[in-house]
């Protein structure tokens, strides 16, 4: 399991009805929304998020990466040498 420390998440219901969003892509958003309400960004990886929603680290790449393409979430890339972190 993720060691986000989440107790759970609301939903708001513009995200609960968006039809722009699959059920997972909801479920991501608002994981990041909320940890993102300190400081306007949240630094969160896909295996986070893999663990935390048991689906696949691939499967999370591209949910996250359809967020990004529609415009609900900017991804900065922090690299590590030459490998991403």
């Amino acid at each position: 399991m993720s060691n986000l420390n989440l107790k759970g998440v609301w939903i708001p219901i513009e995200i609960l009805t968006d039809n722009k969003l699959s059920d997972k892509e909801k479920y991501i958003y608002v994981i990041i929304l909320y940890l993102s309400k300190e400081n306007n960004y949240c630094y969160l990886t896909n295996k986070s998020i893999s663990e935390l929603l048991n689906i696949l680290i691939t499967q999370v790449s591209k949910l996250v990466n359809s967020l990004k393409n529609k415009n609900y979430i900017s991804i900065e890339l922090i690299y590590k040498g030459k490998y991403i972190t």
